[in-house]
């Protein structure tokens, strides 16, 4: 595996009474379908199967990072969910992609209380003639207010942990047109996390 950085701005705004969130980075999670290509996910024995991929390190220094991914088995990658790790749950989250119909955000703690580390979990799935759109969301950020609290992006030199579902899904010419198929086979694509300054 390669380990891959990017560099990207981050800034911290605390306020006096909270912190705020004027011009304040919004970690954006891309799946974009094509990409390069260099890490093969898994493959499932059976082929229409699920399986996890780990990507190594593919978090930098400044808690952001890009991973080149390719689909080396027979069949279409349905749905794929990513899992980051980062001590700052409370962040704002936005997630988007390029050929799956449905995109869903989901923060997991490390504690039932008093603590905002954990795992970000980002699901893509949503393929065939009934999506035709390809999907977003984002999860708006948590009252916060003990240490450690609005520092932007993910945990330094972490893995993400990919879940991928293969299943046959017909290939369109373009992404989302006149459907989504999501990764097909020996198709590419980018996973990156960066920051996207976004204002009130």
């Amino acid at each position: 595996m390669r380990v891959y950085r990017a560099s990207v701005l981050v800034a911290m705004v605390l306020g006096a009474a909270g912190w705020l969130m004027a011009d304040m980075p919004d970690p954006t999670i891309r799946l974009t379908i094509p990409g390069g290509g260099s890490t093969d996910l898994c493959v499932p024995d059976k082929g229409l199967d699920s399986c996890t991929t780990t990507l190594f390190e593919a978090i930098g220094e400044d808690g952001f990072g890009s991973v080149d991914i390719k689909n080396v088995n027979k069949f279409a990658a349905v749905a794929m969910n990513f899992f980051f790790q980062t001590d700052n749950l409370d962040q704002p989250f936005s997630a988007f992609t390029t050929d799956f119909g449905i995109v869903s955000i989901h923060r997991h703690f490390a504690c039932e209380s008093e603590c905002i580390d954990g795992t970000l979990e980002v699901d893509y799935s949503g393929t065939g003639p009934e999506f035709t759109t390809a999907g977003s969301a984002f999860l708006p950020a948590i009252p916060c207010d003990f240490d450690g609290c609005s520092v932007v992006g993910f945990t330094p030199f972490s893995d993400i942990k990919v879940d991928v579902t293969y299943a046959e899904v017909s290939d369109p010419p373009l992404a989302c047109s006149p459907f989504c198929d999501g990764l097909q086979p020996c198709e590419d694509a980018i996973s990156s996390a960066s920051a996207a300054v976004t204002k009130p």
